[in-house]
């Protein structure tokens, strides 16, 4: 095929049809479950170099045949790895951006919550995260039947870390659902 010349008016009006062709094939054309999850993978992803393995599975530039020979297994399996490439989960002290709604920073949890994320979560109550707790949590997650009172409330931080520890305490003090409502 030759090249076509045309201005950049003409430009414009072929782009509005295209894309009016788009829209109507999403809203009234044949369409599969694998063909909205690709089409949806390459509109997060596409023209971002980080995600170039990715996009060449799909066009096939891999060698593989891209989307019209994918299967169900390798559509989900795609959609999969972009997303946990693209999600990531914010703390809210970093939720600082006056230019962004508050909702941007929430996508990660809110994935976390449709996929149910939270069976997944470990048991919190190990050192490195009880490092970064406060003394009153603490006392709250020492088993009752630890000892004294008296020598429990006396007890340093790193003493009162290895208590919760070696009690195995479970301690799941978030979920996806309301990270951020736990922490703020």
């Amino acid at each position: 095929m030759s090249k076509i010349l045309i201005t950049k008016a003409g430009q414009d009006v072929l782009a509005r049809k295209m894309k009016h062709a788009l829209d109507t094939a999403l809203l009234e054309g044949p369409r599969t479950t694998e063909e909205i999850m690709i089409s949806l993978v390459i509109l997060l992803i596409g023209g971002k170099y980080d995600y170039k393995v990715i996009l060449d599975r799909i066009t096939g530039r891999d060698g593989d045949g891209g989307f019209r020979r994918m299967e169900q297994v390798d559509v989900e399996d795609i959609a999969i790895e972009t997303i946990q490439r693209l999600t990531q989960i914010i703390p809210p002290y970093k939720r600082t951006s006056a230019g962004r709604p508050a909702e941007s920073y929430q996508v990660g949890e809110l994935i976390g919550a449709i996929v149910n994320a939270d069976t997944y979560l470990p048991n919190m109550a190990t050192d490195d995260v009880l490092a970064h707790v406060p003394r009153h949590t603490l006392l709250e997650l020492v088993p009752a039947d630890i000892g004294p009172e008296k020598c429990v409330r006396r007890a340093k931080l790193e003493d009162l870390r290895a208590m919760i520890v070696e009690g195995k305490v479970e301690w799941h003090p978030t979920s996806f659902s309301s990270f951020t409502e736990d922490l703020s």
